[in-house]
């Protein structure tokens, strides 16, 4: 299979591309180039740069034709749309990361019905102010425009040792200098996502029939002051944790219960990893190797500035 990787050398797009080439596919990383390419001669690469419209005509103009496109840096509407035009013809199959965020404003268990794209009103791509508007509206514009088949994967904090947002760091670093974390109270229950689990994902919407929309999580859901202390016993360290009716501050922290239900994946065959079966080591792995990656949020952040 021929699939293409927009972007690719980020946190989540890395181990996307490990799982298409240990399964022998083809792929080309369609990149700025501003990021380095870890995996060499192994793929081919395409300059591209994805603000601009008219380099995505231009690079895709050509006779070239993947099999499936993974959009791994689709953050606005008008982006995703500019990638859908010029992917027109070109691919059989589109795959977009989303995110939880599309389920602001709700909290409980939710279930991919519980965000429908089709509700969404003034589409109108280059309009968002926000994340959390950018995916909301680039998964609308999807449902609506895209000429090729679709799967969406909506994923909660991804964690991991190199995380791109350094939430997971910063957290790793507060527990090692013994600095005090702060819960308010009440304190609601929340599952994330290993980044290897998000790029198996991505790598089975790619490489399979599966289309449409999924939740992509480890399936136990906790409070994010039970996140830290079992990141802190990876770490042989006793947290210092309180609770009470200060803000938290801890960026994994949510009031009530925001938890991602991934049955739909599951009955289909994949399996998440629990918490507790990645966690410890990626503390540990953070704790070695240090702050690793450019930080991603401040990047996303810009681009809705």
């Amino acid at each position: 299979m021929k699939a293409l990787v927009l972007g690719g050398t980020g946190f989540i797009g890395r181990r996307l591309v490990s799982n298409l080439l240990s399964d022998d596919h083809d792929v080309t990383l369609a990149t700025s180039g501003k990021s380095a390419n870890p995996f060499g001669n192994k793929v081919s690469t395409l300059a591209i740069d994805r603000f601009s419209r008219d380099s995505m005509l231009g690079a895709f103009a050509g006779n070239t034709y993947f099999d499936v496109a993974i959009d791994t840096i689709g953050y606005r509407s008008l982006d995703v749309k500019n990638a859908l035009e010029a992917l027109d013809g070109k691919a059989g199959k589109y795959v977009y990361i989303s995110s939880a965020a599309v389920y602001l404003g709700n909290s409980g268990i939710m279930s991919e019905e519980s965000f429908d794209p089709e509700k969404v009103e003034n589409m109108k791509p280059g309009l968002e102010k926000a994340y959390h508007e950018g995916k909301k509206v680039s998964e609308a514009y999807i449902f609506e425009n895209a000429p090729m088949p679709y799967a969406i994967a909506r994923f909660p904090n991804v964690l991991g040792y190199d995380d791109s947002t350094m939430r997971f760091q910063d957290h790793v670093s507060r527990i090692i200098n013994g600095e005090e974390f702060l819960f308010q109270e009440p304190e609601g229950r929340r599952n994330c996502v290993w980044v290897e689990d998000a790029g198996r994902l991505l790598s089975w919407l790619a490489t399979t029939t599966n289309a449409g929309i999924y939740n992509g999580a480890s399936p136990d859901a906790m409070k994010a002051s039970e996140l830290v202390t079992k990141m802190a016993e990876a770490l042989e360290i006793s947290p210092r944790i309180s609770h009470g009716q200060e803000k938290s501050n801890s960026r994994y922290s949510a009031p009530t219960d925001f938890i991602l239900s991934v049955r739909k994946a599951e009955e289909k065959g994949f399996r998440f990893n629990r918490t507790g079966e990645w966690l410890g080591e990626e503390a540990r792995m953070a704790r070695d190797h240090g702050k690793q990656s450019p930080n991603s949020q401040d990047y996303s952040n810009s681009l809705f500035s």
